[in-house]
């Protein structure tokens, strides 16, 4: 038998933290509100978002200074300090160094990005780039939070398959630049954050070696307008247009109570049917790795299926909601806290815009 397994992992952040308090100087919340509902403490965030944060906090006419920015820019500013890419390459290259390989020593990159540097090519591309490689094949993927999830069900298949043997699969965004810190925007500037995880995977053969095991993925685009996206899109002609911002459609979309309900039920779902698939129950898997949404997604699906939570890496509260970057990095962590056993079993699941949801088991 021939799988993938993972021989390293990393993750980046940014340096800028913004705690509940500060969100509570731009818009109507409080740090009780938040953490209540999500149980986000702080979040990192790029270096442009929070310059802009400081300085919303402190204007008296804060959806002036909401407009200006969009209609101007901050202070003229054309080029981010921070691109997504960078997070993507810092996570790599710490992935790369604990696995003990080179980037040349790479087959293939999948990258899952929600929002790019650039409209394309896709972070991957842009991503091996300043790998310093120009034949590496890259995979880009948009499943949203999801997407970690989904890259690696795909980079394990090339190597199952014999096509390729070593892959770097990374989850990266920069989200924070997208959403409106206002009241209408609340529901999702309090939620979403920065960061960038990575996981370097490598050809095993063997019985049973340790490894990916099974990928279970989902995707409902029948519901797609409960959190989605039009920056861009050709949903408008031109996709980039004045109407289209004067008609605010370009602010991402999210019904945060069908996604929650969406979340928990296809969450449940496909961990039963990951279990089902391997003839395991819950208490024979070791840890769980979710999708830091929100924690109290986490909670009532932990509650419906009866998983302790201290079977569960969590660090929503320190962090926010990654997305694509969220899994990655749960998984640097609770390798770094030593959490992960050697040959105990591991279940990552993620939920994301599309909607698209799924699970991966693992033996460490």
């Amino acid at each position: 038998m021939r799988r993938a397994r993972i021989i390293g992992t990393g993750m980046a952040i940014p340096e800028c933290v913004v705690d509940n308090d500060l969100l509570a100087r731009c818009l109507t919340t409080s740090d009780e509100w938040i953490t209540q509902r999500t149980g986000i403490k702080e979040r990192r965030v790029s270096p442009d978002t929070y310059r802009m944060l400081l300085r919303l906090a402190d204007a008296p006419d804060k959806e002036g200074f909401i407009r200006e920015l969009y209609d101007q820019g901050l202070d003229g500013k054309i080029d981010s300090t921070l691109m997504v890419a960078d997070l993507a390459l810092e996570a790599s290259r710490q992935a790369l160094k604990n696995a003990g390989l080179a980037p040349e020593d790479l087959d293939l990159i999948v990258d899952a990005t929600t929002f790019g540097d650039y409209a394309y090519p896709g972070t991957a591309a842009v991503l091996a780039a300043k790998l310093g490689l120009t034949t590496t094949p890259t995979i880009a993927m948009n499943q949203g939070c999801a997407g970690s999830v989904y890259a690696l069900a795909t980079a394990d298949q090339f190597i199952r398959s014999g096509m390729y043997s070593r892959a770097l699969v990374v989850g990266a965004e920069l989200l924070s630049p997208f959403f409106e810190f206002s009241d209408r925007g609340r529901d999702m500037c309090v939620l979403f954050a920065d960061g960038a995880g990575a996981a370097v995977l490598e050809a095993v053969e063997g019985a049973d070696p340790p490894g990916l095991i099974s990928h279970h993925l989902h995707t409902d685009g029948s519901v797609l307008d409960k959190l989605y996206g039009e920056m861009f899109g050709t949903s408008t002609f031109p996709p980039a247009s004045k109407k289209k911002i004067d008609d605010d459609r370009v602010r991402p979309r999210m019904n945060g109570r069908v996604v929650f309900v969406q979340a928990v039920r296809r969450f449940k779902e496909v961990i039963v049917e990951c279990l089902k698939a391997n003839g395991l129950k819950i208490d024979d898997i070791d840890l769980f790795l979710f999708h830091q949404a929100n924690m109290r997604i986490i909670e009532a699906i932990a509650d419906q299926l009866s998983i302790p939570l201290e079977k569960s890496f969590n660090n929503i509260a320190k962090y926010g909601n990654t997305s694509a970057a969220s899994v990655p990095i749960c998984l640097h962590e609770a390798v770094e806290a030593g959490r992960l056993r050697r040959g105990g079993l591991v279940m990552m699941a993620a939920f994301g815009t599309g909607f698209s949801w799924g699970a991966t088991l693992m033996r460490w």
